[in-house]
């Protein structure tokens, strides 16, 4: 974290989400929880944004009853390009490929912490550590959960349900 000009920890820093679904929400809420503050979220239809910090609860309240975070009256909506934008962490949490060689030199995060598979490309990866950005790849950030899908793809083959933990013959 020195390397960036941040102290160690997630307290006082503050973060942009892309993408709020299964990854982006339980980041927001864990990253909330130490401290962080969530100041905008992107999604597929529409991004967010409210320098003060977003609430994850209440925006995931608000997305479950009307389907989207646009109009969430915790933050404004923007057309700003949030990946862009000025934060301590960006939290690329949706999709592959979205930081590349032709947006990467305008990354201003000081860490991009990879939730998705793969959002930063090789190419891009260079431009950012020239910027002396920190990139925590995807294989830390995210393993866990590919890790769970393995376990579930053995317990598929094996035809043994959810809960069992041993087999029974």
């Amino acid at each position: 974290m020195e390397m960036v000009g941040l102290v160690p920890g997630l307290s006082g820093k503050t973060c942009i989400l892309q993408g709020f679904g299964n990854v982006g929400l339980h980041t927001a809420r864990y990253f909330h929880r130490a401290g962080a503050k969530i100041i905008g979220v992107i999604e597929w239809d529409g991004s967010i944004y409210n320098p003060s910090g977003i609430d994850p609860k209440a925006l995931e309240d608000w997305k479950l009853e009307k389907g989207t975070i646009k109009g969430f009256p915790g933050a404004s909506d923007t057309d700003e390009n949030l990946l862009e934008a000025e934060c301590d962490i960006l939290l690329p949490c949706a999709l592959e490929k979205v930081i590349t060689k032709y947006n990467a030199a305008n990354i201003k995060a000081k860490v991009i912490a990879e939730g998705a598979n793969g959002p930063v490309t090789p190419a891009a990866d260079e431009i950012l550590i020239k910027n002396n950005r920190l990139v925590i790849p995807d294989i830390y950030c995210n393993s866990g959960g590919v890790t769970v899908s393995y376990f579930e793809w053995l317990k598929n083959l094996n035809h043994v349900s959810y809960g069992r933990l041993t087999f029974k013959y």
